[in-house]
């Protein structure tokens, strides 16, 4: 039986129980053997626009929630986008993977706003020949058929807010317990 390997890329500025949730959620789902956490260092749609938290600061607040949750045998934090120079390509990230495990069966995870842009992103092709795709939908959003193109939809609720985080709007157990100190240093 093939590796079943989710990849999820994101800024994560900063990570949150939202985030964490639906993975889990995705690994009970989708029968998921492992999932990578893809801090990345610049999203090509966002040039100009800087995180909050730097990509160190990213990183460790992923291993930490990681650590916290005791999902070391089966999740893991990834360098490889932030060790990089940006912008961030999933294209290369896909690539990257599918080298590391090619027997494995590779998903990425993404929200249906990505997944109804996706013809948009760099070498859209290559990522449709290298993945499936896990589509988080919320509210009842339809996901958009894409022929060709191999999906699992998930329904997934969460008023976790990155944004919200970020402008001290709100917090309400959002971010996990290991990643408090880091997270009212660099956002405050």
């Amino acid at each position: 039986m093939r590796e079943k390997i989710a990849l999820f890329g994101g800024t994560f500025d900063p990570v949150h129980n939202g985030h964490l949730d639906l993975v889990e959620k995705a690994k009970v789902e989708c029968d998921l053997d492992r999932v990578i956490l893809i801090p990345c260092a610049q999203s090509p749609f966002k040039t100009g626009s800087k995180t909050t938290a730097d990509a160190e600061e990213r990183f460790q607040m992923l291993k930490n929630a990681i650590a916290e949750r005791g999902w070391e045998d089966w999740a893991e934090a990834s360098r490889l986008e932030i060790d990089r120079p940006p912008p961030s390509f999933s294209w290369e990230t896909a690539e990257h993977y599918r080298n590391f495990f090619p027997d494995a069966e590779l998903f990425w995870i993404l929200g249906t706003d990505q997944w109804d842009s996706i013809e948009r992103w760099a070498e859209p092709e290559k990522l449709r020949n290298l993945l499936k795709f896990i589509v988080v939908t919320r509210n009842d959003t339809l996901v958009q058929d894409r022929p060709k193109w191999q999906e699992i939809s998930i329904r997934f609720e969460h008023p976790a807010s990155s944004t919200a985080i970020r402008e001290g709007g709100a917090d309400n157990g959002w971010i996990p317990e290991s990643n408090q100190p880091l997270v009212s240093e660099i956002y405050s």
